[in-house]
């Protein structure tokens, strides 16, 4: 090999490493792992994170400022020239926080990872974050939500420092606006339990949609306190799981929906036993399987029953499930006309341009047959 050819090689493979380390600093990115998977192979999780982030740019703009509440502090002091000052400020000694934080959750422990480099790839398809495994935090430190969204969604929902009151947000306009969003919620829901949900059997078909276990036999005050520990309930747990169902989401789903609607029915077969529950994580009727809950959605296993069956290619499923369980006992409590209109749409039946009479007349000739 001559010189020049060995020359134009070592000057080409050299060049070949450069690009290399430049396409790999170009791809790099921060990113989440949970239980050592990409965040984004993980949909549940992914409809979470960017619900989570929504919340904090709509609450606190396009950064947020997490602070060590209580730093800097102040105390006395002698300054250089030997003078007392009494409220001097001493430097805050860093604290490090772990990119890595255990989370309990209803369906188990998760691993959460804050990763602000390439992930390592490991084998069965897993991987390990890289990069630093700590942040450091003198007194205060403001991400940006729109290139370091990952680390504040760790920082806020996952990392026990601030569950632990280390870390707090440092927003006075938006902690007020907070407080008063709450107050206002707090009444709204008051206004609805009492006043909009007057009507009982709305209230009933809401209650159910709800969860409300047995609501067609409780009296209607029972179920507004049973409903409304639910709703508050679950304005709690949105602070750790953005997709949960509180006070806000309640107000907008007061108006009874083909979506409520069903919810209701599902509670309703759950309190009767015509749909059951297995700890294989399946529904079903009878032996016939409505469909199987995936580990990660087991909390909220009725709304994922809920949504399978609203989904077009399941429309032969419901239409099974409301053969079994839709009794002429059940038509007969029914006094919204809409309800009728919504059988009849799922069952194929012609309501378009007729009658509620007519449509009420081909409902209970599908469903009921002697």
């Amino acid at each position: 090999m001559s010189d020049d050819y060995r020359g134009r090689l070592v000057s080409a493979l050299f060049l070949f490493k450069n690009n290399c380390l430049s396409l790999h600093k170009q791809t790099k990115r921060e990113m989440l792992l949970v239980n050592k998977k990409l965040l984004t192979d993980l949909p549940e999780q992914v409809e979470r994170y960017e619900k989570g982030v929504k919340f904090l740019k709509h609450t606190y703009g396009d950064s947020i400022k997490f602070i060590r509440p209580g730093h800097p502090r102040r105390n006395k002091g002698i300054d250089a020239k030997g003078r007392e000052v009494p409220n001097m400020t001493e430097p805050s000694p860093p604290m490090r926080i772990p990119l890595d934080a255990e989370v309990n959750t209803d369906s188990g422990m998760e691993i959460w990872s804050y990763c602000d480099g390439s992930p390592e790839l490991l084998p069965n398809n897993l991987w390990k974050p890289t990069g630093k495994r700590g942040l450091s935090v003198s007194e205060h430190i403001v991400l940006n939500l729109a290139s370091h969204g990952e680390l504040a969604y760790f920082l806020y929902y996952k990392s026990p420092f601030m569950k632990a009151g280390l870390l707090a947000i440092n927003d006075p306009v938006a902690d007020a606006k907070q407080e008063g969003d709450k107050a206002r919620a707090e009444l709204d829901l008051q206004t609805a339990l009492y006043a909009t949900l007057g009507d009982e059997e709305q209230l009933r078909v809401v209650a159910q949609a709800y969860g409300v276990a047995k609501a067609d036999t409780k009296h209607p005050d029972t179920i507004r306190k049973e409903l409304r520990s639910i709703v508050v309930a679950g304005d709690i747990k949105k602070r750790s799981d953005p997709t949960a169902r509180g006070i806000r989401e309640f107000l907008d789903e007061l108006k009874i929906t083909d979506s409520v609607r069903l919810r209701s029915l599902v509670m309703t077969s759950i309190d009767d036993k015509k749909i059951e529950w297995y700890p294989d994580g399946k529904y079903k009727v009878g032996d016939r399987e409505l469909c199987k809950v995936p580990q990660g959605e087991i909390i909220r296993r009725q709304d994922y029953l809920c949504n399978h069956l609203l989904k077009a290619p399941n429309k032969p499923k419901l239409q099974e499930l409301l053969k079994d369980v839709v009794t002429r006992a059940y038509l007969d409590k029914i006094s919204d006309d809409k309800t009728f209109i919504w059988l009849a749409k799922v069952m194929d039946l012609p309501h378009n341009f007729k009658k509620i009479e007519e449509v009420k007349e081909l409902v209970f000739a599908c469903f009921v047959t002697e």
